[in-house]
């Protein structure tokens, strides 16, 4: 009876030696065994290979539910890769039982995982299981989520100013200095706040009657928001530089090439760019595109207006979120009209209020 064998790689080398391998594990079998032998050592391979299969009531069982659940399906594709990033480095304490993850445990997990990673990754990571043991809650996996009362990972030194604000001479000099196709992606993110993929995907009709529109793709947030003055210069100024008639334009941002940016090839340009700016003295080191995020966020908070306002026009989804962009922002001229409006009463009353209504 002929046995069919799958999950072999056959071939013959330089020498016309003939070589067999197990494909999923790469592992070398004998081309001398044949029928059942072969198959009988391909299955035992296979088995030995499989996927493990998360134990019940053990954390790796709960984070593959959790991948399974709409909390998980529902985000972004690139906050789905960091999860599984995080995940994958859970995976050799995959099989400790829920029962024994308490409070204490995730602050040994997170001053242990800090010592290896540094201080960012450690707290997404417990981000990323908060969450997953607030769907187990939900779901009576667990009875608790251990990461609430938990301290966040202090963040070294040299990492904190990692996105750092741009000053405004560089946020001037940059622009002034950028040819249209760094421009345009510079200005959007300066003037607008917007994260360098939402930038890069914004197809070229995004852009109709003075408004920017796009789904955030970290939340799919759909947000509208006014291109004026300097931007609206500026990307008038594509439109008419690349006009549909000349070439097959369907993205806003385009490369030196006119055509559309790829993540990976903006970051490498974008990068030099920046390098060359601080060779020349227009700007210090540490230049970021998401930098000009954090740049927006700290302009309106300095301008007086309130988190709450500046989540919305960030398009973020906590408080927490717009406290952290806006971290480096000096209020003290805001702090000074408060207790102007406490100590005067209604003489300085529309100091504040009126601050907010200031435009970017």
């Amino acid at each position: 009876m002929r046995v069919k064998i799958t999950g072999l790689k056959r071939y013959k080398d330089r020498l016309g030696i003939e070589r067999v391998y197990h494909r999923k594990s790469g592992t070398p079998i004998d081309p001398k065994l044949t029928g059942q032998a072969l198959a009988a050592e391909v299955d035992r391979l296979d088995k030995l290979h499989a996927p493990k299969v998360a134990q019940s009531g053990t954390l790796g069982a709960l984070l593959e539910s959790y991948k399974k659940s709409p909390k998980f399906t529902d985000l972004a594709p690139r906050t789905q890769s960091d999860y599984q990033k995080y995940m994958d480095h859970l995976k050799p304490i995959a099989g400790t039982p829920l029962a024994l993850i308490d409070t204490a445990f995730m602050a040994k997990l997170r001053d242990k995982t800090v010592k290896k990673r540094r201080g960012a990754f450690t707290n997404h990571m417990m981000a990323m299981l908060s969450s997953a043991f607030k769907h187990g809650k939900e779901y009576g996996l667990v009875t608790s989520n251990p990461c609430l009362e938990l301290e966040k990972a202090r963040i070294a030194k040299d990492r904190r100013k990692e996105n750092r604000p741009w000053t405004k001479m560089e946020r001037v000099n940059v622009l002034a200095a950028a040819p249209l196709h760094y421009k345009v992606p510079i200005a959007l993110a300066r003037f607008l706040g917007m994260r360098r993929g939402d930038i890069l995907r914004l197809p070229r009709m995004a852009y109709r009657d003075g408004y920017i529109s796009f789904r955030a793709s970290k939340n799919g947030k759909i947000m509208k928001l006014p291109a004026l003055g300097e931007l609206r210069k500026i990307l008038d100024e594509a439109l008419e530089a690349w006009p549909v008639s000349e070439i097959d334009v369907t993205m806003l941002c385009l490369n030196s090439h006119k055509k559309p940016w790829t993540e990976m090839g903006f970051s490498a340009s974008i990068g030099k760019f920046f390098d060359d700016c601080v060779a020349r003295g227009l700007a210090s080191k540490g230049l970021t595109m998401h930098g000009l995020r954090h740049s927006v966020a700290t302009d309106l908070r300095e301008q007086g207006y309130r988190l709450e306002d500046i989540k919305n026009f960030l398009g973020q989804e906590t408080i927490e979120m717009a406290e952290h962009y806006s971290s480096s922002a000096d209020v003290s001229g805001v702090l000074i009209d408060m207790a102007n409006v406490i100590q005067a009463g209604s003489k300085r009353e529309r100091v504040l209020s009126n601050s907010r209504k200031k435009s970017v």
